[in-house]
């Protein structure tokens, strides 16, 4: 006799509690904030498992600002985690082009992390600069990474957009 091949039993909606407990995010109880000391924030930036731990530095690191948050930010373009990533690219728009302009013009042409470069051709549009168009065509043209030749071409149409209708942009300064 020939012996049967027994088909896996689906799990029958409602009995799913286990697994479900298990796929739930880690909530941390004490998440960072802008009362954190900076050393505490970079560390938890760089250190930390927990992505809404991260996450929260990056946020709480850019709301603190100054001359110091600018490299950490730009190292958590290259977190594993795009919400990491996202409040990384927003944290350093807010800090203003004085306080960032060059360092993540840098970043997008010197560093060996696509991430870190798309993040910097992102940010760099955001800013609205024309001291970055030249950067920006280059990334657009050259750069051996399609996403960040099409961060760098996103953000050249922005700025291009940004001068047909200068009402909507904010300047940040």
């Amino acid at each position: 006799m020939a012996e049967e091949k027994k088909e896996p039993k689906a799990i029958p909606l409602g009995e799913t509690e286990a697994v479900d407990e298990l796929t739930k995010p880690v909530v941390p109880e004490n998440l960072p904030d802008s009362t954190w000391p900076l050393e505490k924030l970079i560390d938890a930036i760089t250190k930390e498992s927990n992505m809404l731990i991260r996450s929260n530095a990056v946020n709480a690191l850019a709301k603190k600002g100054g001359a110091e948050a600018v490299d950490p930010l730009i190292e958590a373009l290259k977190d594993p985690e795009d919400p990491v990533k996202a409040n990384a690219m927003t944290g350093l728009t807010h800090l203003g082009k004085d306080l960032v302009q060059e360092k993540v013009a840098t970043a997008l042409t010197q560093s060996d992390n696509e991430e870190i470069r798309a993040g910097a051709a992102w940010v760099l549009g955001e800013m609205i600069d024309e001291r970055s168009i030249d950067i920006l065509t280059k990334a657009a043209r050259e750069d051996e990474s399609s996403m960040v030749r099409v961060h760098a071409k996103a953000s050249l149409i922005a700025h291009e957009n940004s001068k047909k209708n200068p009402a909507k942009i904010e300047k940040k300064e």
